[in-house]
């Protein structure tokens, strides 16, 4: 935890003791009454998300309070968006953790024609339960923001709740098949226009043609991250990192 975060609500209010965070700051931090740290304050898109000092105001066995004390305002999500097939339930975590602390600004898990039904059907997917590695990703990244994460019956959905590209938005599609370049070269090709990324990245079985066809039509690119064949933690985290070097955030 390179962070303190906590939620506006949770200012002054005791955390109780089993709270991941109070026993972060016990047991690893070894902090007490009176004792300080780095912290901020999370939020939805649009709303002040500021970093600052939070101190501890009382522990008394059961239950620990904090107060903070803004100082400046944390810096924005980075201006990249990922479309992400259904991964196997146990991987969500991780990669919801990774693209947090990359900064990735939204996120748009959805369906896919080869991806396995069942997984539409876990409680991860169904109960929306991604507060938790959102949260860790933002204490990791010591920055409070947290990206907005939709959940799409399938891909035609989550292309039309994209809508059309913005002005200096690149769209790619990583396919090892229908690819036009590969990835890496993008900030050569990407140029000072560039402003955005839109990536998709697929199910573990991939894109179908009428997927990629779809993909096309809302004027995405076909790109690969080589020769390999990645697990899809790891080709989101290689998307979005290089992704961020084209747009000279890294």
């Amino acid at each position: 935890m390179n962070l303190l975060v906590l939620e506006p609500r949770e200012i002054g209010v005791p955390l109780p003791r089993s709270d991941r965070r109070v026993e972060h700051v016990r047991k690893v931090l070894k902090k007490g009454v009176g004792d300080t740290l780095a912290a901020g304050l999370t939020g939805k898109a649009g709303e002040p998300c500021p970093l600052g000092t939070a101190r501890v105001e009382s522990w008394d066995g059961a239950a620990m309070a904090f107060s903070f004390v803004p100082e400046r305002e944390s810096p924005p999500l980075r201006p990249v968006t990922l479309l992400l097939g259904f991964p196997r339930p146990i991987q969500v975590n991780r990669i919801l953790k990774d693209l947090t602390s990359l900064g990735v600004r939204r996120i748009l898990l959805a369906a896919t024609d080869l991806g396995e039904k069942s997984y539409a059907e876990s409680t991860i997917f169904k109960e929306r339960e991604f507060r938790r590695p959102l949260l860790e990703g933002a204490e990791q990244a010591g920055n409070p923001r947290v990206p907005e994460v939709e959940v799409h019956p399938n891909l035609d959905a989550a292309l039309a709740d994209l809508g059309a590209p913005g002005s200096g938005e690149e769209r790619w599609a990583l396919d090892p098949y229908r690819a036009e370049t590969r990835f890496g070269t993008l900030r050569a090709e990407a140029g000072p226009g560039a402003r955005a990324f839109v990536l998709a990245v697929g199910s573990e079985r991939g894109w179908t043609d009428r997927e990629l066809d779809a993909l096309g039509a809302a004027a995405f690119g076909f790109a690969s991250l080589g020769d390999r064949i990645l697990r899809t933690e790891t080709a989101c985290a290689a998307a979005v990192t290089l992704s961020l070097a084209a747009l000279g955030l890294v």
